[in-house]
């Protein structure tokens, strides 16, 4: 299966949380980032097809969100520029591709990784 299929089939994208701002399909926002699990995320992203979900979290303060503490609904994004700083943080540009639904988290200690289905729009 490509990265670029449609089907209803759940996929594995690594999970980005982010603190402050939804990110919507057809947006393409910066992202300051620097967890350093969330690092690891755009790492495996970039390895891969560039994919990553994007998923708010409850609380913007929490520093090492659980599954508990990210809404289970968000978009998947493909990343269109990683820039890694000085200061050992990473500036990304996101594109919001599709809405998608947390399936399941996937046991992963230094990343973030979720199973992801596709959320039909409504138009």
């Amino acid at each position: 299966m490509s990265a670029d299929s449609k089907t209803d089939e759940a996929r594995i994208l690594p999970l980005l949380p982010l603190r402050d701002i939804i990110v919507f399909p057809h947006m393409v926002v910066p992202l300051f980032v620097g967890r350093e699990k969330s690092i690891k995320s755009l790492d495996e992203a970039m390895a891969g097809g560039k994919d990553v979900l994007l998923a708010a979290q409850k609380m913007a303060k929490t520093n090492d969100p659980s599954p508990e503490d990210i809404f289970t609904v968000g978009t998947i994004g493909n990343i269109i520029q990683l820039l890694r700083l000085p200061d050992g943080t990473v500036k990304v540009l996101i594109e919001g591709k599709q809405r998608a639904k947390i399936d399941r988290f996937i046991d992963a200690d230094d990343l973030f990784r979720v199973a992801v289905s596709p959320v039909d729009e409504f138009v």
